[in-house]
Order: structure tokens, then C-alpha cells, then sequence
């Protein structure tokens, strides 16, 4: 298979989105792309395939925006607000059927794509509460494995409980709450002291 153009993923990408995977057919992503299906089957071999480079592209933008967002912070504090600001981006710019589809109709993707994504995860919010821990802003006696699960787990449940409208989800209050909620509670005596003299413009900065 020829490499495809950005531009072609990227169209696709949000037709997927916007209708869904299941709904989109191989025809419409020709017509959309405004190219014959015997050239877009030079580019993806199926729509499997064109699933997976997808998901592929959609895991390297997010790992870029989280890593722009915590990059050369000067302290676990700030760092852990940029990784807060991108998940609640990502909350609020969630596709419900786009994941649906991909869970039902693509397991094996929907499996690679977690586990990666997870693996991020882990390994951000891990490498996190262990710099403030050292730079004695976070809790001595918290334990970083299980608290980066819970992190992960509570987040991934917010769309899925169905108690939060869209419209509670993308309020500054939320974010407020729950950034509040995750960082009072690793937060040393030293944090919190510095928490409470800058939470107010760092929520104010979202």
C-alpha cells in the first residue's frame, strides 16, 4: 500500500467522527476524498486497515499535545494542570459513536488502541506524582501505582456514567472541581501552600 496523504486521513478521520465507522462506507470516503475507489484502494487495502491508520494518527497527535502541554514545567504543579487542561479537552471533544463503533465492529483495534493509550497514560501521571513527591510538593506516603489507576479509571468513567450533561462537562466549574478533587488530594503541605496562592490563575489560564 502507497502512504496516504495527510489530508485523505484527516477527512476520513472526521467522517468517522461526525457519522460514525459503521455508517461510512468505502464509496463515501472516495466521494468525499474526490478520488475513484481503485485509487483509494492503492492507498488502504480495507476499511480495517483504514481504521487502524486512523487510530494510529489520532494516538500520535494526542501523545503530542500531552507532551507539548507538560514539557519544561517548572514544577509538578503546573505540569500536572497542562496533562488536566488536554484530558478535559479530550472529554469535551469525546465522540461517543465513533467509540461504539470501534468497540463493536473493531475489537482488535479498539483493544491496540486502549492499550497504547493507557500505557500513556500510566506512564505521564506515574512520572508526575513522582517528580512532586521529589520536589516534596506531593504526598510522602502516597502511592503512585495506585494512584495513577484511579486517576485513569475515574476519568474514563465520567462519559460513561451518565450523571454529567455535555454542558456540565465543558463548564469551567468542572474543571475547577475535578482538577481541585485529583490535586488536593497528592498534594503535601508545601503543594497545597503553593495551590492555594496560584489555583486561582492557573484555573483562570485554562
Amino acid at each position: 500500500m502507497e502512504n496516504a496523504p495527510e489530508e485523505y486521513v484527516k477527512k476520513v478521520c472526521e467522517m468517522f467522527k461526525s457519522y460514525g465507522i459503521k455508517s461510512v462506507t468505502m464509496d463515501d470516503v472516495a466521494r468525499e476524498l474526490g478520488i475513484s475507489k481503485k485509487t483509494l484502494y492503492q492507498y488502504f487495502k480495507d476499511k480495517s486497515e483504514l481504521v487502524g491508520i486512523i487510530l494510529q494518527r489520532e494516538f500520535e497527535q494526542k501523545a503530542k499535545e500531552f507532551s507539548k502541554a507538560m514539557d519544561n514545567k517548572p514544577n509538578a504543579i503546573e505540569e500536572v494542570f497542562g496533562y488536566f487542561k488536554v484530558q478535559m479537552e479530550l472529554l469535551v471533544n469525546h465522540k461517543p459513536n465513533f467509540m461504539y463503533d470501534l468497540k463493536k465492529y473493531y475489537p482488535m483495534h479498539f483493544e491496540k488502541f486502549n492499550k497504547r493509550k493507557h500505557s500513556r497514560m500510566l506512564d505521564s501521571i506515574l512520572k508526575n506524582l513522582k517528580r512532586g513527591k521529589k520536589e516534596g510538593l506531593y504526598r510522602k506516603d502516597l502511592n503512585e501505582e495506585l494512584i495513577t489507576k484511579m486517576h485513569i479509571v475515574r476519568m474514563e468513567s465520567i462519559m460513561s456514567s451518565g450523571l454529567f450533561s455535555f454542558e456540565e462537562i465543558i463548564s469551567p466549574l468542572f474543571f475547577s472541581e475535578a482538577f481541585k478533587y485529583h490535586l488536593f488530594g497528592i498534594v503535601s503541605d508545601k503543594g497545597r501552600e503553593i495551590v492555594n496562592k496560584n489555583i486561582d490563575n492557573i484555573i483562570a489560564n485554562a
